[in-house]
């Protein structure tokens, strides 16, 4: 009877044990996370993909569309799992808010305010020159410029460095196309502000609609003019066009999700730079975890395991629409795919090395110095955290 007594308090105190070094090690656990969180956070960051208008706080979307009774804004405010046609309406929702010069300006305004609270030290926001209801589509893109150079100065020396894509969109007139180019090489050559801050164009919109082929040729003309294109590619599966776009060889891929066998090989033969948006991808392909991303894994682990790593930045996509931000995106990489704090650091800045502001500008060289120093000082913070993490 003893015995028994004995061997059931023996069992007793070993589960416990069991269950305070579970406990322990679920603890240090949380606090790990919790400290790489504050490392994203903290790291200077790159963002190379950002749409102005899938930006905006849907506060101030629901404000504006109450303002103008936008139809269909409201409805398309709370997140959720978005199928990609449901993205496209949202921003349907979104533009028709965006009304107004002021509002425009609102919004830049917030959308620039908050990359840099962020911690984004260096941001190129993309969007689709358009009439509005007070000025017409020149108008529009100096509305942005004026608002990027009211950041700038209200922010100081220290502030992020922000560039602009003019966005070309794929379900338009192939007309609007070339309108779109011209108006970013006339800007150019009238305002100083623009040659500096017009740095590149896009190609977007919703993949199902349009052809590629049909707007290689105005973006060859941008190109002519010095201004690098960013291609939206393989968001649907299409490798006959992701043929078509590897051919015309664009200065960066936008997604690149649908890959065949082929795609991937010449691409590490010939490295295009590539523009990922994880929850972006995730929420509409309606999967879960980074571990089920078409090509993450592929790019961020298997090549960094057997050859020299494939130029990748991670990115937003749109903030307002998937309630994301830099920091978020850069934390779900890293605590999803477990990379190590090195590997972080060098991947929220792994951006600089694929913008479009020329690598030898004053500001870009000041930059990377001030990443350098900055990311330097995260990971020591970083390491600190993780020695209490385990005491």
């Amino acid at each position: 009877m003893a015995g028994r007594i004995w061997a059931g308090t023996l069992v007793a105190g070993v589960a416990c044990l069991l269950v305070a070094a579970v406990s322990r090690v679920r603890r240090a656990r949380a606090r790990r996370e919790a400290a790489m969180r504050r490392l994203c956070k903290r790291l200077p960051k790159v963002e190379l993909h950002a749409h102005l208008a899938g930006c905006a706080r849907l506060a101030t979307i629901t404000e504006l569309a109450g303002e103008i009774a936008a139809p269909g804004a409201r409805a398309h405010a709370a997140l959720g799992k978005l199928t990609l046609d449901e993205c496209f309406a949202r921003f349907g929702a979104i533009h028709r808010a965006l009304s107004t010069e002021a509002a425009l300006k609102r919004v830049a305004a917030e959308v620039l305010a908050d990359f840099a609270a962020d911690g984004v030290r260096y941001l190129e926001i993309r969007t689709t020159p358009r009439a509005l209801r007070d000025v017409d589509a020149r108008g529009y893109v100096c509305a942005v410029l004026d608002s990027i150079g009211k950041f700038e100065r209200d922010a100081g020396d220290r502030a992020m460095v922000v560039r602009l894509l003019l966005s070309i969109d794929r379900s338009g007139p192939i007309a609007r196309a070339d309108e779109t180019v011209e108006l970013a090489h006339t800007l150019r050559a009238e305002r100083a502000d623009a040659r500096r801050l017009i740095v590149g164009v896009d190609l977007s919109g919703n993949p199902s609609k349009g052809r590629f082929v049909d707007f290689a040729p105005a973006l060859a003309r941008a190109r002519a003019a010095g201004l690098p294109a960013s291609v939206h590619c393989a968001e649907v599966e299409d490798h006959a066009e992701m043929d078509d776009v590897l051919a015309f060889r664009p200065a960066r891929l936008g997604h690149a999700l649908f890959l065949s066998a082929a795609h991937v090989e010449a691409l590490r033969a010939a490295p295009i730079p590539i523009e990922l948006c994880p929850t972006s991808n995730l929420t509409t392909l309606r999967r879960a975890h980074m571990r089920e991303h078409p090509t993450a894994a592929r790019w961020l682990l298997d090549d960094l395991r057997t050859t020299e790593a494939y130029p990748v930045s991670i990115s937003t996509d749109d903030t307002g629409v998937f309630g994301t931000s830099a920091s978020a995106e850069l934390a779900r990489v890293a605590l999803e795919l477990r990379l190590d704090p090195a590997h972080v650091a060098h991947l929220a800045a792994r951006g600089l090395h694929d913008a479009f502001e020329p690598a030898n500008s004053r500001e870009m060289l000041t930059l990377r110095a001030r990443c350098a120093r900055d990311a330097t000082i995260a990971l020591a913070l970083h390491a600190q955290e993780l020695r209490g993490a385990w005491a």
